[in-house]
């Protein structure tokens, strides 16, 4: 399967609260994530990315070990490289495919 940040995340929620809802976690997250907390995470697990405070507090309020936050962190940064580069490319209109390198001989002159 090919894994990214919005999938990681409910993956996460659906082990570490197997069964519930995201508005059924209101005694576990409203603490950690504050009134409305599921409108949060309901539109991360849309695909919007939040910040990396955010992550932070997931990985607080869903007790992740080590590796799982690594890995978090990890698509987390490549999502968000994906999005500043498309909206770069779509923004300047430049295609950034890779062109082959062409040279030309110089003749060198002596001295």
């Amino acid at each position: 399967m090919n894994e990214n940040f919005k999938n990681k995340i409910k993956s996460l929620r659906e082990s570490r609260f197997p069964g519930r809802s995201i508005r059924g976690l209101d005694k576990e997250l409203k603490l950690h994530f504050g009134k409305h907390f599921y409108a949060y995470i309901s539109k991360i697990e849309a695909g919007a990315l939040p910040s990396m405070d955010f992550i932070k507090k997931i990985k607080d309020a869903y007790t992740l070990s080590v590796k799982d936050y690594e890995d978090l962190v990890q698509l987390y940064l490549k999502q968000k490289f994906e999005d500043e580069f498309v909206t770069v490319t779509q923004r300047s209109g430049i295609s950034l495919e890779p062109q082959p390198l062409l040279f030309r001989k110089v003749n060198k002159k002596k001295k």
